[in-house]
């Protein structure tokens, strides 16, 4: 009968042989596995643990928006009559609705009956832990879809809520060298994206402060504000070194009580309101799901306050167990939430950056 053949440090490999000393010995030896497994992902969802919660009802959540009139000269004579002083007066603002669609996001798990008996090194219950790892998978996701370009659609099929660029395209600094490159959306009301073409990488621009001045006056005469400035970790050191550098007039390099020296800019004051400087390392991973970007790592910059936004849940994320399915035990982990902009014209974009 043929025996085993185990590959270079297969099962029990030292057992079968002398080792590369010609001891024998080690076949008695145990093996040193550490009872723990160590997680080498990073799970920080900085966007999505930054803004609000509410609660959704429907597949299309909804939620209405009001403005004040603009200013104006508003004196009236002594006496005035109802019908002269209503013909004069602007006319209302109306409230607006805006919506957007549910998204569902899951995560499957199947784990054999063996494999919850056997004894695992780290691991009490291999199906416990599996459906909290794909949970932590599962809240990355949501946090990629709501800081890339998402457009709300009920589709025929799948639907998909339209994230932060769908609702951050009223303020929108556009650093592109070509501006053609970059068109955005005829409904400025929200919901919908701006749209790409191709973009080459010598187009895109390095970060400047300028581009967060004139983004943070834009927002604020837009009737916004802004208090989060999320970068990639990239364009994070590109913001810091920036402030830092020779003969800058827009921080002072803080020397703490224990003499430490604070490089990194946390914090960065405006004309028009503070700002903390939040990096996020998703925004800093490469992919393929904008149109006409082949590789949008550090492309973007948030500029935002979390109070314009709510992360509205239908369903909130659950653990559905499926049964049996012969010998194996499989779970679903699902979810079904929206995200709520409370005011498109409080929000910005910075588009084009290169990561420099």
């Amino acid at each position: 009968m043929a025996g085993n053949t185990f590959s270079a440090g297969g099962p029990k490999a030292a057992a079968r042989s002398a080792g590369a000393t010609g001891n024998a010995t080690n076949a008695g030896e145990r093996e040193d596995l550490a009872n723990f497994i160590s997680m080498i992902s990073r799970d920080e969802t900085a966007f999505l643990s930054s803004i609000g919660r509410s609660k959704a009802t429907a597949i299309l959540h909804e939620w209405q928006t009001d403005s004040l009139s603009a200013p104006a000269a508003g004196q009236v004579a002594e006496g005035v009559s109802y019908a002269t002083q209503a013909a004069a007066q602007a006319a209302e603002p109306y409230r607006t609705r805006l919506a957007n669609y549910c998204q569902i996001n899951s995560k499957v798990v199947t784990v054999t009956g063996t494999k919850r008996a056997v004894d695992q090194a780290g691991v009490a219950d291999e199906y416990a832990y599996q459906l909290k790892k794909r949970g932590v998978e599962m809240r990355r996701d949501q946090e990629f879809g709501l800081i890339h370009t998402n457009q709300s659609s009920n589709g025929s099929g799948t639907r998909t809520f339209g994230g932060y660029q769908a609702w951050a395209n009223v303020n929108v600094k556009n650093v592109l060298g070509t501006a053609n490159e970059y068109t955005a959306p005829t409904n400025t009301g929200g919901g919908v994206a701006g749209t790409y073409t191709t973009v080459t990488s010598g187009d895109q621009t390095a970060l400047a402060l300028s581009h967060v001045d004139d983004l943070m006056q834009t927002i604020y005469q837009a009737g916004g504000k802004a208090t989060k400035l999320m970068l990639s970790p990239a364009n994070k050191k590109a913001f810091s070194a920036r402030c830092n550098a020779n003969g800058s007039i827009n921080t002072v390099r803080n020397i703490d009580d224990s003499g430490k020296l604070r490089q990194s800019v946390e914090f960065y004051t405006s004309d028009f309101g503070d700002i903390m400087i939040v990096p996020n390392y998703i925004m800093g991973l490469s992919y393929t799901s904008v149109s006409g970007l082949d590789d949008t790592a550090d492309f973007f910059g948030l500029l935002y306050d979390p109070m314009w936004f709510n992360w509205s849940t239908l369903r909130p994320m659950q653990e559905v167990d499926l049964g049996q399915l012969g010998d194996s035990i499989i779970g679903q982990i699902v979810e079904e939430a929206t995200l709520e902009c409370k005011n498109p014209s409080g929000p910005g974009l910075i588009l084009g950056l290169s990561g420099a």
